[in-house]
C-alpha cells in the first residue's frame, strides 16, 4: 500500500500535510487516526477540516459525544459531510449504534457524502472497515514540537490525482510569502498563481541576484 513518513518540525508543517491529506480525499473514505494522548491529533484534524471548508474553530474533541458530524459549505469531490469520531471512552463497538452509527457509516465504507475519521480506532475495530480499506494515519511526538507522521493509503487511492505528490513532496514555505503550502496544492511550492507569477516578475526585473559572476554555462540555453 502507498505510504509516507514525515518528520514534522513544527504544528504549521503539520497542519499543512494533514491538508495535503484532505486534498486526495473522497466521500466513502474512512480515516483511522492512531497517537497517544498529545500527540497532536486535534492539531490535524482542524488543519483537515479546514482544508475541506470547515472553519477549524468549530473542531473540538468528540469525547464526551462520541461523533461530531460537520457539514461542508460546499461539496468538495462528493464529500458533503465530515464525521469526527472519538471511541478514547467506548468499551466496544457494541456501544456505537444508540450514537447514530448508520447515519455516518455503512458496511466497508462511509455513508453517502461522508467522510469518516476515527480517533482510537482500536476500541470500535470490527465496526471499522479493515485496515486495508482505511487510510491509516499515525502521529507520534518525538519532541516538544516535533511530530514523526505515517500516512498510509489503500491501493484504491493509487491513480487519485494528488496522491503522487502527497507521496513524494514535502509541506513547504512559499518562496514569495513564506506561508505554508501543502502537498497537494496545484501551485506548488507557491501560494498561488499570483505568488507565481510575481515571483516571476523578480527574475524578470532583474531583483534576483546571485552571489558569484555570471559563467559562459549559465547563459548557454542548450544546457
Amino acid at each position: 500500500m502507498p505510504s509516507v513518513v514525515r518528520e514534522s518540525t513544527s504544528t504549521h508543517y503539520t497542519a499543512a500535510f494533514a491538508a495535503g491529506v484532505a486534498g486526495v480525499l473522497v466521500e466513502g473514505d474512512v480515516i483511522r487516526l492512531e497517537g497517544d494522548l498529545g500527540a497532536g491529533k486535534t492539531t490535524f484534524v482542524r488543519a483537515l477540516a479546514a482544508a475541506l471548508g470547515v472553519p477549524g474553530a468549530l473542531v473540538s474533541s468528540p469525547t464526551f459525544v462520541f461523533i461530531n458530524d460537520y457539514p461542508l459549505p460546499t461539496p468538495v469531490r462528493g464529500i458533503t459531510h465530515l464525521a469526527h469520531v472519538d471511541a478514547y471512552r467506548l468499551r466496544g463497538s457494541d456501544e456505537i449504534e444508540s450514537l447514530g452509527w448508520d447515519r455516518i457509516m455503512l458496511p466497508g465504507r462511509a455513508a453517502t457524502g461522508h467522510v469518516v475519521l476515527c480517533e482510537w480506532p482500536s476500541r470500535i475495530d470490527d465496526a471499522l472497515p479493515s485496515q486495508d480499506s482505511c487510510v491509516v494515519i499515525s502521529l507520534e511526538a518525538v519532541g516538544e514540537q516535533e511530530r514523526r507522521i505515517t500516512v498510509t493509503l489503500p491501493e484504491s487511492t493509487a491513480d487519485r490525482p494528488g496522491v503522487s505528490a502527497l507521496l513524494e513532496r514535502e509541506p513547504i514555505r512559499c518562496p514569495a510569502t513564506g506561508v505554508w503550502v501543502e502537498p497537494t496544492r496545484p501551485s506548488y511550492p507557491f501560494a498561488g498563481e499570483r505568488e507565481r507569477l510575481a515571483d516571476l516578475h523578480k527574475w524578470f526585473s532583474g531583483a534576483y541576484t546571485i552571489s558569484r559572476d555570471i559563467r559562459a554555462d549559465d547563459l548557454d540555453a542548450e544546457r
